[in-house]
């Protein structure tokens, strides 16, 4: 070897080796992208609006959970609540008023500030006969702005107010919205209007939506709270007709999450993986039976006699049917309250399995044995029906069809039909043509809150799928809600529920826990511990702390959001505000415009790399340049 040409040979070396090792380092346009992109498989009923008013889906309010702000938010343990739009608030001591102090800051996604009409606006508009949110909102009977960033509402007096309306209503942009809904109390107009594209202020925008595939949330990098801005660029929630396509595109590396619940016997596949964690935690979801007992419905009229209800209520193997659908992973139901409520009821059991005394019920009401064996009623109505269940759950047709063989056996006829989402709600409503549906809820862990689609007002809205009419109860719901004690609440809302028990216009069936699952070596920073799941549509920390796995920061969660109560006594800086007095006051860390950056991994590895070249090339030169001896 030429000894003038060593110190060029070593160089091509070295510089090689370390292009080698940085191109090793460097991640793949693949791999960036996935490191920045979390991609969340759901594969419940179908996403349906981004409107948050008109929405009965869980897969839309989690997927704008953290596009939209609110005055304020529920914590982990949901209570009590903790600051967003407003960093201050008090409640007067009558438990009639309060006043929100607004951060200045926060702007639309448009560019446009955040201000006291926008709140007002959306408080309006949640109070529409069509709006899902009506009856949290009804107790208000006057909110004003004594300036942009100060609203002060006037309620009936009750101890709910901050829970249950306050952290109920997303803020939405007046500017935007008055062009479609100029109205606010317009029901046709809100029911129309999709929301999309969407002008938010929260810590996501939806930047794309394409239907029935996915949408699409990208990080606002000017989110008014620095500590809750988010550590990946993209979220996208991407939409599965049924479980096992999702499940199979988790095992394949294809997705990242999984929601809102899988099967049991999705599980122990999942739990081979040594990447894939799967989380069970009480749940939000139970499945019923809505019956039409709607007055001006137009299902089989049979249905309107509670003899009947019975009957079909002792007809079903609670136990049974929960072991052989969720296999463990669900409790039979009682009350209307799942178990991970705070207001659930456990002195409501399941009703007893007994065909013996279900064929009673209907034969002592005069429901006679037809030759095909099938039952008639005293007018000649056989009780024949059809039971809708949801295709997108094939668990729960097959959960139908074994309903359907204990209800043979007293000489009920029912024919189970599976449809999609969308077709089960254009026969629901308006008109009330079906006789049965076999369908899901989800339910805050903290209120009572669905105890008011039973409210006669709720068939209007497209909430309510029995039709349930009863003045006793929608009175006795109204006191509920402007209880000024706890102690009346617990009361009232275990009544509710017990009426609830005894008409039956929902059969119950069981409460199933959050079985969901997530790909924990790709990333870091899911909230776990809470009821409902990391996913759920009121966990608003997980898309906020998820960061890559390789993160530096991949290790500590970064939503620094908390309250402080403390008793103090002041005079409203307003006229128009009630005097305070011992009100309690809470207040969040002063959002900051700052914004933060760094400087990304591979461009400092090419500096380094470049410098390390240099070098060489200096050393070798002046090897060169060196007499030899």
């Amino acid at each position: 070897m030429d000894e003038k040409n060593t110190p060029y040979i070593y160089i091509a070396v070295f510089a090689v080796a370390f292009l080698v090792a940085l191109a090793a380092y460097s991640p793949t346009v693949r791999s960036q992208t996935s490191s920045s992109t979390f991609i969340i498989g759901y594969g419940g009923t179908p996403f349906d609006t981004f409107n948050p008013f008109t929405t009965y889906t869980v897969v839309s309010t989690m997927s704008t959970l953290d596009v939209y702000d609110y005055l304020v938010r529920y914590n982990s343990t949901f209570s009590p609540v903790v600051p967003d739009l407003a960093y201050k608030w008090e409640v007067f001591p009558n438990n009639s008023a309060a006043e929100f102090w607004l951060v200045r800051n926060a702007t639309w996604s448009d560019g446009v500030p955040v201000t006291a009409q926008d709140v007002i606006y959306s408080f309006e508009v949640a109070n529409n006969s069509a709006s899902r949110l009506q009856p949290q909102v009804s107790i208000i009977t006057s909110i004003q702005a004594p300036n942009n960033y100060t609203v002060i509402f006037h309620y009936h007096p009750t101890v709910l107010f901050m829970a249950y309306t306050a952290a109920a209503v997303p803020i939405v942009p007046e500017h935007v919205w008055i062009k479609y809904v100029p109205n606010p109390s317009n029901s046709t107009a809100l029911t129309d209007y999709q929301d999309y594209p969407l002008v938010s202020s929260g810590p996501f925008e939806v930047t794309n939506y394409v239907q029935g595939q996915y949408i699409e949330l990208t990080a606002n990098p000017n989110y008014f709270y620095v500590s809750m801005r988010p550590h990946i660029q993209h979220i996208i929630v991407q939409f599965f007709k049924d479980t096992n396509s999702m499940v199979e595109a988790l095992e394949a590396g294809q997705i990242d999450a999984v929601a809102p619940t899988i099967l049991p016997s999705q599980v122990k596949t999942l739990e081979g993986y040594p990447n894939i964690r799967v989380v069970v935690e009480p749940g939000e979801e139970f499945w019923y039976i809505a019956v039409n007992v709607y007055p001006y419905g137009h299902g089989n009229p049979t249905l309107k006699d509670i003899h009947v209800r019975q009957a079909l209520a002792h007809a079903i193997n609670y136990t049974e049917l929960a072991q052989v659908v969720w296999q463990g992973y669900a409790t039979p139901a009682g009350g209307l309250l799942p178990v991970g409520n705070k207001f659930y009821d456990p002195n409501l059991t399941p009703y007893q399995f007994n065909l013996t005394l279900a064929n009673q019920i209907l034969n002592d009401a005069g429901y006679k044995m037809g030759p095909n064996g099938v039952r008639v009623s005293p007018s000649g109505i056989p009780l024949s029906y059809t039971l809708y269940v949801i295709n997108e759950a094939p668990e729960e047709v097959e959960a139908a069809n074994i309903i359907a063989g204990w209800w043979s056996e007293i000489g009920v006829k029912a024919t189970v039909d599976a449809v999609d989402a969308g077709t089960l709600a254009s026969i629901i409503w308006p008109n009330f043509t079906q006789d049965f549906d076999l369908w899901d809820w989800f339910t805050s862990p903290a209120l009572p809150t669905l105890l008011d689609v039973f409210l006669s007002n709720q068939t209007e809205t497209g909430t309510s799928d029995s039709g349930y009419n009863n003045s006793a109860y929608d009175a006795l719901y109204g006191q509920m809600i402007t209880a000024t004690n706890y102690t009346t609440v617990y009361k009232d809302a275990y009544e509710l529920q017990q009426m609830l028990y005894q008409d039956l216009p929902y059969i119950m069936l069981y409460y199933v826990k959050s079985i969901e699952a997530y790909n924990s070596q790709a990333f870091t920073g899911y909230f776990d511990n809470m009821t409902g799941g990391p996913f759920s549509d009121v966990n608003w920390y997980t898309f906020i702390d998820l960061q890559p796995a390789s993160s530096p920061q991949s290790s500590s969660t970064t939503v620094q959001q908390s309250s402080s109560t403390s008793s103090v006594s002041t005079q409203s800086s307003s006229s128009s505000s009630p005097q305070a007095s011992s009100s309690s006051t809470s207040s969040a860390p002063s959002p900051s415009t700052t914004s933060s950056g760094a400087i990304s991994t591979p461009l400092i590895a090419g500096v380094v790399v470049l410098v390390v070249i240099v070098v060489l090339v200096v050393v070798a030169l002046s090897l060169r340049r060196r007499p030899t001896t």
